[in-house]
């Protein structure tokens, strides 16, 4: 393999690791319609981050493909046009809503901190937006809802009033987490796709692999939950 596609392969490998950590992340935080107060904020919040930076690391990997498309000199050409494909698969997925969803939130809530940013929802903030403070002596369970309401929520709800369909917050997140799957599902096919052309070139053959892992390190899917808050060992 030239140095190109040691780099492709690699750092492809490396972006789905994280979208695989925060994916599934994803899938254990859910949120409880219970929930009431400072325990449903937090539970809300750890879910937001989550998917926020999911999002973020989604459009990442985006860039890394069009630049990778750039290295066809040094590339094999049946993995040029793999990543190709998926790129233009990946472009003809930014006519959705939810592209238009993700990178809003991407450049404004989950990728930088910009002053303007929150000086332009500041502006249109209600006078009356939570900013309720929950502190705690363990740092992971202190929440101050401002922020929330000031850089996230008010880019939803501003999101929401130039888009009517999108006054339901529920049809909104739909839209956001069906883009950014789909996106995620596009990557690792691509990645499966090149290992195997590497497998075929070095004449290697998978064989499969049992492991066997502590029960505390796994959680049945579908009833698993991330824990929201820190117990004290006091």
């Amino acid at each position: 393999m030239t140095k190109e596609e040691i780099a492709v392969l690699g750092m492809l490998s490396y972006i789905c690791n994280e979208l695989n950590v925060f994916a599934r992340f994803l899938r254990l935080t859910e949120r409880q319609d219970d929930e009431r107060g400072p325990v449903k904020f937090a539970s809300d919040l750890q879910f937001h981050v989550v998917l926020r930076t999911l999002s973020s690391r989604v459009f990442e990997a985006y860039e890394f493909l069009k630049e990778a498309t750039k290295k066809t000199e040094k590339l094999d050409p049946e993995m040029l046009a793999l990543i190709q494909k998926s790129t233009e698969e990946i472009e003809r997925l930014g006519a959705s809503e939810g592209h238009a969803i993700n990178r809003n939130i991407r450049n404004e809530t989950s990728f930088h901190y910009k002053l303007n940013t929150a000086l332009k929802n500041a502006g249109s903030l209600p006078c009356d937006a939570d900013a309720s403070v929950y502190v705690n002596s363990l740092d992971g369970n202190t929440y101050f809802v401002l922020g929330e309401s000031l850089v996230f929520f008010e880019r939803l709800r501003r999101f929401s009033a130039a888009d009517k369909k999108f006054e339901d917050p529920e049809i909104l997140a739909e839209s956001w987490i069906k883009w950014s799957l789909e996106v995620v599902m596009l990557i690792k096919d691509l990645q499966a796709n090149l290992f195997g052309i590497v497998l075929d070139r070095a004449k290697k053959v998978p064989r499969k692999t049992h492991y066997f892992v502590k029960s505390e390190v796994v959680a049945k899917d579908k009833r698993a939950v991330m824990p929201v808050f820190i117990q004290s060992d006091q």
